[in-house]
């Protein structure tokens, strides 16, 4: 707290003992008093004003410089009024019970948020496991009775089983650090297990897939880099020019990491739209042309590559085609 904010605050008091000098003087002069009687009581008075005044802000700029040293060396910063010193006046009595009572209704309300919303996403994850019963079942009928309609069928059950995995893993990506298991893996069989789940919706959309450039592993987890892998695959797919669909995955091994990328000839991303692609949400002009974009898949995306220490980027050209490279980091305490 500044001097000119403390005198601003205290203007009111300021006037009234000026204004009571002026009324006492006036009292003292017509009772006789001279004029420089009048002005050594006003040195002494002034004197003593400024020495009260000063004082006083001394002792509340100590006290919240105090308070913002104990505010910035907390983590949880709701904890203030429980941590600080004890109350100094009773005007500070008065203002850390409201803080305490205002801060208790708060964290309470907080709890039970977190508690519904713990609730909400047991629920999800339970529904989720129940409706891959009744999934796997269409699966199984139709692999037993292969016929174009049952193949159409089980493209459509690929497309349903991956929109409730997307589910699954957004419930989860705010506790990503407690299911996942890094070790290391074969990139080639990562894309591969993700080519098998999509058969079908792969052979109906007559897409070419080169994989034969993948040779590297990495030290990562299997079941969310097989999410990450699949969003972009399906990606690739969903955004197909009039060319058949053609997809090539390669790996890179450098001296600091490896990058994989994944690159399609579909119709590519405008230069303007290119840096938000992550955004959740966001769909863009392609998204917009049918497709039943949600703006959700690219966003989960970079979210778990965030967690696992995966960097991602995209490179496109509108019409031509688009690159999503993601690089694997390399460290010595990996191979420990």
């Amino acid at each position: 707290m500044k001097f000119p904010d403390y005198i601003t605050d205290h203007k009111k008091n300021l006037l009234i003992c000026f204004s009571g000098g002026l009324l006492f003087s006036a009292l003292l002069f017509f009772f006789g008093l001279g004029a420089s009687e009048l002005l050594l009581l006003w040195l002494c008075y002034a004197a003593i004003l400024i020495f009260t005044i000063w004082t006083d802000y001394l002792n509340k700029r100590r006290r919240i410089r105090s308070l913002l040293s104990i505010l910035d060396s907390l983590d949880q910063k709701y904890l203030l009024a429980e941590i600080a010193d004890n109350p100094e006046t009773e005007l500070e009595k008065v203002y850390f019970h409201l803080l305490r009572t205002a801060l208790k209704d708060m964290t309470d309300e907080i709890a039970v948020s977190k508690r519904m919303s713990q609730e909400y996403r047991d629920y999800i994850e339970q529904w989720i496991h129940e409706i891959k019963v009744p999934i796997t079942g269409i699966e199984l009928v139709c692999e037993n009775n292969k016929t174009d309609i049952t193949r159409k069928i089980m493209t459509q059950t690929e497309l349903i089983e991956q929109e409730v995995e997307k589910v699954l893993f957004y419930a989860r990506l705010g506790s990503v650090e407690k299911d996942y298991l890094i070790k290391e893996i074969s990139l080639k069989n990562c894309v591969l297990e993700v080519l098998a789940r999509n058969k079908q919706f792969l052979i109906q959309n007559g897409v070419c897939v080169y994989t034969d450039s993948i040779t590297d592993t990495v030290y990562s987890d299997q079941k969310w880099l097989c999410f990450i892998l699949n969003q972009i695959i399906i990606n690739s797919i969903k955004y197909r020019s009039e060319h058949p669909p053609v997809i090539q995955i390669v790996s890179h091994n450098t001296e600091n990491y490896v990058a994989l990328s994944i690159t399609d000839n579909g119709i590519g991303i405008k230069p303007s739209e290119i840096s938000r692609v992550f955004d959740k949400g966001f769909v863009g002009s392609n998204g917009r042309c049918g497709t039943n974009a949600t703006g959700i898949g690219l966003y989960l995306c970079e979210r778990l590559c965030a967690k696992l220490g995966i960097g991602i980027d995209i490179e496109s050209e509108t019409g031509h085609y688009t690159t999503v490279l993601l690089y694997f980091p390399k460290s010595d305490h990996l191979n420990i």
